[in-house]
């Protein structure tokens, strides 16, 4: 199988720019990843996880699109109006209208972490051409379960030794006083503040057959067991078209390399399995 490389313009005002991986085939049923960016990261992800997946897919068959969002990398701040999720699903879309137009796909995959994974539900709730969306720490909600467990892994930490010694040597002053920086900011997630409003858009999706896949890590600490996603959304009736995965030993952005082959592997392994369903 041939692949081109390329960087592309696109977008209703040529603002945005991405870089597709295209694999040429004769198939009409083409299909295509779109790898929607998590936060203000730019489409290369964190520590090149979206070019390793893009490498990966390609290797597997699997055409790609990564592209910075409006005001995001090298897309131009231009029609930014209105809330951040709902101009990151039109965007997605004008991505789709790009590769239907050139390259004949018209049925894609979506992948996304964190506020990208938010951006990916969003955008197949609006365009019924998504076949299947994999989530990187999407929409999670607590649960009797998750709450008993933050609440042990708060004493484990209050029980250390070190923490006691270390809050001694600063209440004492022993400790070199921190510089002055900027204060720590809240990370915008844009998934449904509800449940019953998540287990809404979830049943759409199901009703329609897209194909969902949930992937969560350690690094999250409103999610802490693999069965919380199925007990945090009661109100789904699923047909099978659902699954979810939990990597309690990994951070947030996979930053060990042995992290994120595993993670690169997975992703890929379930877009080719949602590929041929």
């Amino acid at each position: 199988m041939r692949t081109t490389e390329h960087a592309i313009v696109f977008g209703q005002y040529e603002h945005l720019v991405g870089v597709a991986n295209i694999v040429e085939s004769e198939s009409e049923d083409k299909l295509a990843m779109m790898l929607l960016t998590p936060g203000m990261l730019h489409n290369v992800g964190p520590f090149r996880m979206y070019v390793d997946i893009a490498n990966s897919l390609a290797a597997k068959g699997i055409s790609s699109l990564r592209f910075d969002l409006s005001g995001i990398g090298e897309s131009l701040g231009v029609g930014t109006t209105g809330k951040s999720i709902e101009r990151a699903a039109k965007e997605a879309g004008e991505a789709m209208d790009y590769l239907a137009e050139h390259h004949g796909i018209r049925q894609f995959i979506l992948f996304g972490l964190c506020s990208g994974a938010d951006d990916s539900v969003q955008t197949a709730l609006q365009d019924k051409r998504v076949k299947g969306v994999i989530a990187l720490d999407g929409l999670g909600y607590a649960t009797p379960k998750s709450r008993f467990n933050q609440k042990v892994l708060f004493a484990r930490k209050m029980l250390r030794l070190s923490k006691w010694i270390n809050k001694v040597k600063q209440v004492g002053g022993f400790n070199p006083p921190v510089p002055v920086s900027l204060a720590m900011g809240q990370d915008v997630r844009e998934f449904p503040d509800t449940v019953e409003q998540a287990c809404k858009e979830l049943q759409q999706l199901v009703d329609r057959g897209t194909q969902l896949h949930f992937i969560y890590t350690g690094g999250m600490d409103y999610y802490n067991y693999a069965e919380q996603f199925y007990e945090m959304l009661p109100g789904v009736h699923w047909k099978g078209t659902e699954s979810s995965t939990y990597f309690p030993e990994m951070d947030h952005v996979a930053m060990l390399c042995e992290d994120r082959q595993k993670l690169v592997e997975h992703i890929c392994d379930k877009s080719l399995e949602m590929a041929t369903r």
